[in-house]
């Protein structure tokens, strides 16, 4: 197993014991007068902390250590096809030749 695993599920475990060991009664002022297990409040707030926690820490797209020189974006060309560009008209007939050798 991982080390990360281990640390979690031991983690797990004394939140189990920490949580089972209040079951008993108490008030909680949330505007107004609640009387609510412990076990309850304990968990709502802890499910409270690990929600903001992900929030807050979560990771972000890397950006790549080297970029390349691709376009997705451009129609693909096959060995028969001439590229189809914006400005084909533009072009002179060696430039086309040109562009078909390519």
């Amino acid at each position: 197993m991982k080390p990360k695993t281990i640390v979690v599920a031991i983690l797990l475990a004394f939140l189990v014991i920490v949580l089972f060991n209040n079951k008993e009664e108490a008030s909680f002022w949330l505007f107004g007068e609640i009387r609510t297990s412990k076990l309850l409040i304990l968990g709502t707030f802890f499910l409270l902390g690990v929600i903001v926690g992900a929030v807050l820490f979560r990771r972000k797209a890397k950006h790549p250590k080297e970029y390349g020189v691709t376009n997705p974006n451009l129609p693909e060309r096959t060995a028969d096809s001439e590229y189809l560009g914006q400005h084909d008209n533009d072009l002179s007939d060696d430039d086309r030749e040109y562009i078909r050798r390519d």
